[in-house]
This record gives structure tokens, C-alpha cells and sequence, in this order.
């Protein structure tokens, strides 16, 4: 072949090769080039797979195989094999006769990242003459260009792993909350640009922690794989099941209208309660069980972080309200506004105020909320009318996953004397104020 020639070849395999997208594809793309470029009618590359044996990956056909020993010769040395006479090559008595049609082969090692971990095999030139030293040359030089782009697929195929492992759970191989406020961002927006509906439920495990402490964390986590495990047998291959974070689960339905959400997350809480695991009759109510929150777009939320506050609010009422159920957010219309509805929930509170001593502060709970007031329970008699402030956990979290604290002032309209301690009312001085 003139060298003009070669050398238009050689800038064609470059083209192809760079443009290959598979491992696989660059290896074909290798031996289809150096079967034309240097008239070889039987090319192969051979790698060794984890068995430890070696394996064909790629092929011109018919495939050239000199012998598993002499590629693995050429594997484990790193050196390349020039044979011009098989029958009387002293390099080849420990291995069985090749049988070609001509008796020169060419064995040239591939390297990543300064290991070796396959073998160009080239036998039979179309002429019938043996191959030459600067057939080696070029044979070496489409195993190192071949070498070279197979490194840029390792490090792409690493990143591309790296990036799975910063957004997948380990223990549930689920999406983990990273993932949750990537995909719950564009899901959101996608809902608004085409006008669907999307919902989002929110589910946690009743009484885990004692489950958990009760029989140990392997079958913690035997239990939480199975909840996983169920959550995406009983949704679409659309929706996306996430592990939030610790006991807690998120499931995004696109294009869901809440009364849909609402039977998908009925579906669910009923699977799991058939869930066989282990010392089930330990826990509390003598069953597995989880709580649901469900909220919907644009039905509840002006974006996806009231969505995922009000899916919130949704299942911190299912827990107050005993658990083992799904709760719906309702939207406030605006009567319901104007007449303040309570919402029955507990949330730790930290109380600031006066009594007959001066200052003080207690912490507390508050049992139901609403825009204009709430009540709460309080050990000390606090002087009524008296200035408060309250630091209330709510049950709203950004998308980072951190807890809001509401912190409201108001005055003390009521305090009525219990067996033990007071219940108070609070009537705000304006609506929930500031978060903090």
C-alpha cells in the first residue's frame, strides 16, 4: 500500500474512532481499519475478562487467533509479537502450532492507563507475504491511538458513575434527595410550561425507630428495602421514587391530577401493610404501616417548594391524626381565610413571655395552629394580655432538607387551668410573620 494511502486510512480511523460511543464500537472500528490497512484477512482483539480467561471482543471475520498462549504472552509481557516463520520460531515451541494460511502473525498489546488489557491479533495477509517490521510499527500505533480513546471512555464512563452514586441511595439503589430537588425543579417547571398537573406524595414509616432499635439495623434495613422495593412495583415507570432521607420516601407523579395521587397512595400504604417481615407484632399497633401526605401542582403550590411544604403539612397531619392513613392537603379558600380554620397538629415550640417573676422561656407544644392564633399548652400561670413570642418548628423544610422555624408574636387571650399545667391561646398581631 503506498503510504499516501496509509495515511488517508489511518486519518479515517481517527474519525471513526473518536466518534465511537461504546467500547465496543472502538474496538471494531480497530480491526476493521487494521484489516485494510495492512491487508490482513483475519483480525481480532481479545481481552481478558474477569474469569481470568481471554475472550474475542471484537473481530474481523474470520477471526484470527493465534492462541490463548501467545496472546496471553503478549497480554502479561506488554511486549509485541513479530512472527514472520511459526514452524520454526523458538518463541513458539510451548505453544500449539497456530494454523493459518500463511505462517507470520502479529500480536500487539493495548494499554490503558499504563496496563495492558487486550491484544490486536493480525494473520493472513491478503498477498500470502509475512508481515514486516513497520507493519508492527503501524500495528502498534492503531493499538495506542485505540488505547488512548479507550481511556477517555474510562474516564467518562467513571464520571458518568460518579454522577449516578451523587444522586442514588446506597442501601435502595432509589434516588436519594439530591436527586429529589434536581428532578422535583424540572418537573415542576415542565408541569407549568405544558399545563399538566403533577402530584407528589410523601410517605414516612410509622414507629421505625422503634422497629429499628427493637430488632437491629440489618432488619431496619432489610425493611427499607422492601418498602422500596414495593413502592416501585405498585407506580408507573414514569414516576419517580425517591428516599428522602432516613425512614422517609417521595414519589413524583407527572401529569397526576391529586384525586389519581390519592388512589396511587392508597395503593401503596396497602402494600405495605402486606409486607413479610420480621417482628412485625412488636411494634406499637402490631403492624408495618406507613403515613401519606399528598399535595398537587398548581391544585396547592405555586412552585415545587410549597409543593413539597404542603405534601409536608399533608403528612404531619396523618401522623397526628393516628397514623396508618393518607391525608390530602386542602387548599384554604377564602372564607376558610377569613374565619382563621385550625389545623390540629402537634409541633415543638419555644415560648417567650412574663409571669409574675419576670421573663421566661418554656418549651412546649403547640396542639393546633392557625393564621391568626394558636393554642399550646404551658406549666406556668402567665400573666394574661401579656406580650408572647413564639419559636415554632413547623413542618415546613427547604429544599436543602433544614427545618423552618416560624417565629411569631402575639398576646395571651386565654389561659385555663388544667389538672396539669395551663392551656393557652395566643392570638397573633399579625398573620404567620417571619421564618427564621
Amino acid at each position: 500500500m503506498m503510504r499516501s494511502e496509509r495515511i488517508q486510512d489511518l486519518r479515517a480511523f481517527l474519525e471513526r474512532i473518536q466518534s465511537a460511543d461504546t467500547v465496543e464500537h472502538t474496538l471494531q472500528h480497530l480491526v476493521d481499519a487494521a484489516a485494510g490497512i495492512l491487508k490482513a484477512e483475519k483480525v481480532s482483539v481479545v481481552v481478558r475478562a474477569e474469569t481470568g480467561l481471554l475472550q474475542v471482543r471484537a473481530l474481523h471475520w474470520p477471526a484470527s487467533d493465534p492462541s490463548e498462549g501467545i496472546s496471553g504472552q503478549v497480554l502479561a509481557s506488554g511486549e509485541p509479537l513479530l512472527v514472520t516463520d511459526a514452524g520454526s520460531d523458538p518463541r513458539l515451541e510451548r505453544y500449539r502450532s497456530p494454523r493459518y494460511r500463511s505462517r507470520s502473525f502479529l500480536s500487539v498489546p493495548i494499554g490503558v492507563e499504563g496496563s495492558h488489557i487486550a491484544v490486536l491479533n493480525l494473520t493472513d495477509r491478503s498477498d500470502g507475504s509475512d508481515f514486516s517490521s513497520e507493519d508492527l510499527e503501524l500495528a502498534g500505533l492503531l493499538a495506542q491511538i485505540t488505547g488512548m480513546n479507550l481511556e477517555r471512555h474510562r474516564f467518562l464512563e467513571s464520571i458518568e458513575r460518579l454522577q449516578k452514586e451523587s444522586v442514588t441511595d446506597a442501601l435502595t439503589s432509589l434516588g436519594n434527595r439530591r436527586h429529589f430537588e434536581q428532578r422535583i425543579t424540572s418537573e415542576v417547571n415542565r408541569a407549568r410550561r405544558f399545563g399538566h398537573p403533577l402530584s407528589l406524595i410523601i410517605l414516612d414509616i410509622d414507629d421505625f425507630k422503634i422497629y429499628n432499635d427493637t430488632l437491629g439495623h440489618p432488619a431496619g434495613d432489610r425493611a427499607l428495602r422492601a418498602v422500596s422495593e414495593a413502592l416501585l412495583e405498585n407506580v408507573r415507570a414514569i414516576d419517580d421514587v425517591v428516599r428522602y432521607g432516613g425512614e422517609e420516601f417521595a414519589v413524583i407523579l407527572p401529569q397526576t391530577p391529586i384525586d389519581l395521587a390519592t388512589v396511587v397512595a392508597e395503593r401503596v400504604r396497602g402494600a405495605m401493610g402486606r409486607l413479610p417481615l420480621d417482628g412485625i407484632n412488636q411494634l406499637p399497633r402490631g403492624e408495618f404501616s406507613v403515613s401519606v401526605g399528598v399535595a398537587s401542582f398548581p391544585r396547592d403550590a405555586r412552585d415545587e417548594s410549597e409543593l413539597l411544604n404542603h405534601a409536608d403539612i399533608a403528612l404531619y397531619l396523618a401522623k397526628a391524626e393516628g397514623k396508618n392513613q393518607t391525608v390530602v392537603f386542602e387548599p384554604l379558600n377564602e372564607d376558610e381565610r377569613r374565619t382563621h380554620r385550625r389545623i390540629p397538629i402537634r409541633l415543638p415550640t419555644t415560648v417567650e413571655g412574663e409571669d409574675e417573676h419576670g421573663r421566661f422561656q418554656e418549651e412546649t407544644l403547640i396542639r393546633n395552629i392557625s393564621a391568626g392564633g394558636a393554642l399550646f399548652a404551658h406549666a406556668r400561670q402567665i400573666i394574661l394580655n401579656s406580650d408572647l413570642e413564639l419559636h415554632i418548628q413547623s413542618p415546613f423544610r427547604s429544599l436543602g432538607g433544614d427545618p423552618l422555624v416560624l417565629a411569631v408574636a402575639g398576646r395571651l387571650i386565654r389561659s385555663d387551668r388544667l389538672e396539669t399545667g395551663f392551656s393557652g391561646a395566643v392570638a397573633f398581631n399579625d398573620t404567620l410573620s417571619r421564618f427564621s
